[in-house]
C-alpha cells in the first residue's frame, strides 16, 4: 500500500471514530450517564492508554522528556486543562440537551475561530473570501438550529452554548499549540496534556462526589464508555497524527470533512436522529464554508499566515 492510501486510510479511519464520540456519548446519557460520570471514567481509561504509550516511547528513547524546555511544562499543563479537560466537559455536557448533529456540526466549527484568533493575534486583516466562508458556516449554523426555534427542548440553548464554548476554547487551544511547540513534539505532547487532563477532571470529581459512584452504572453504559474511550479518542488521535505525517495537514484535512457526514449517518442509525432539508442544507453550507477556511490561499490572514496553521490541522473534530 502507497503512502498516500495509507494515509487516506488511517484519515479516514480517524474521522470515522470521531464522528462516533457524539453518538456514544449520547448512547451512554440513555443509560443514565451524566456528563461529569462520562468524562471521568473516559478519561481515566483513554489516559491510562495515553500513559502507557507515552512510558513505552520514553523507555524506548523515541521520546525524551528533557527535550521540552523546563518554560513549556506550564504550557503543557494549562493546555492539558484547558485544551482537554475543560473542552470535553463543556462538548459533553451541552451533548446532554442537543442532538448529536447538531453538536457536532457546532464544534466543527472550531477552523472558523481559529482565522479570527490568529488574525487578531498577528493583527492582520481576515481576506473577503475568508469573510464570505465564516459568513457561510455561520448561517449553516442558524439553518441546522432553525427548527428547534418555534419549541426548544429543555437545555437547548444552553447546550449550544456550551458546545460553542467548548469550539472556541478548543480553538485557542490549537492556536497556543501551534505557536509553542514543535511538530516533532507533538505525539509527546499529547500524551502529556492528556496526563494533566486526567488529574484535572479526578480533582473536579473527588471534589463534588464519591467515586463509589461511578460503579453505579448499567453494563451497556460501560460498553459505550470503552468504545467512547479507545475507539473514538486513543485510535483516532493517533490515526489522525499519523494521516496528517504521511499526507499532510491540507489532505488530510480533505479526508477528515466526511466526519460531520458520519455522524448523521451514525445519529440516524443509532439514535434515530433526523435531520430536515434546512438542517440538512445548513449541514453543507457549515462543510464548505469550513473547507474553504481551511484553505490556507484563502483563510491566509497576511504574510504572517503559514504553511500547516493550526486552522485545519487539528484533529478534535
Amino acid at each position: 500500500m502507497t503512502d498516500s492510501r495509507l494515509g487516506a486510510l488511517l484519515t479516514v479511519t480517524a474521522a470515522f471514530c470521531f464522528a462516533g464520540k457524539t453518538v456514544l456519548a449520547k448512547l451512554a446519557y440513555r443509560e443514565g450517564m451524566d456528563p461529569l460520570s462520562l468524562i471521568c471514567l473516559r478519561m481515566i481509561l483513554a489516559g491510562g492508554i495515553f500513559a502507557v504509550m507515552l512510558a513505552a516511547n520514553v523507555a524506548k528513547g523515541k521520546w525524551r522528556p528533557q527535550d521540552l524546555p523546563p518554560l513549556k511544562w506550564a504550557s503543557v499543563a494549562l493546555l492539558g486543562i484547558f485544551g482537554y479537560y475543560l473542552c470535553s466537559f463543556l462538548d459533553f455536557s451541552g451533548l446532554f440537551y442537543i442532538d448529536a448533529s447538531l453538536g457536532r456540526m457546532i464544534l466543527f466549527l472550531y477552523p472558523t475561530m481559529v482565522v479570527l484568533i490568529n488574525a487578531a493575534a498577528t493583527r492582520t486583516r481576515v481576506s473577503a473570501r475568508a469573510w464570505a466562508a465564516l459568513g457561510a458556516s455561520y448561517a449553516g449554523l442558524v439553518m441546522m438550529m432553525a427548527p428547534h426555534l418555534t419549541a426548544p427542548g429543555p437545555g437547548f440553548y444552553r447546550g449550544c452554548g456550551l458546545v460553542f464554548l467548548s469550539a472556541t476554547i478548543y480553538a485557542f487551544y490549537l492556536v497556543g499549540v501551534d505557536r509553542m511547540f514543535s511538530k516533532s513534539l507533538m505525539p509527546m505532547l499529547i500524551s502529556l496534556t492528556m496526563m494533566v487532563s486526567v488529574a484535572s477532571v479526578l480533582i473536579h470529581y473527588a471534589a463534588i462526589r464519591d467515586f463509589a459512584a461511578l460503579l453505579d452504572f448499567t453494563a451497556k453504559a460501560y460498553l459505550y464508555l470503552a468504545f467512547l474511550a479507545v475507539f473514538s479518542t486513543v485510535i483516532p488521535v493517533y490515526a489522525m497524527s499519523a494521516g496528517i505525517a504521511l499526507l499532510g495537514a491540507s489532505k488530510a484535512a480533505v479526508y477528515n470533512m466526511s466526519g460531520p457526514i458520519m455522524t448523521l449517518a451514525l445519529g440516524a442509525v443509532l439514535l434515530g436522529e433526523r435531520l430536515g432539508p434546512l438542517e440538512i442544507g445548513g449541514m453543507v453550507l457549515i462543510i464548505l464554508g469550513v473547507s474553504r477556511v481551511r484553505d490556507r490561499k484563502i483563510a491566509g490572514i497576511g504574510p504572517s499566515a503559514k504553511p500547516g496553521s493550526s486552522a485545519k490541522s487539528g484533529t478534535g473534530a
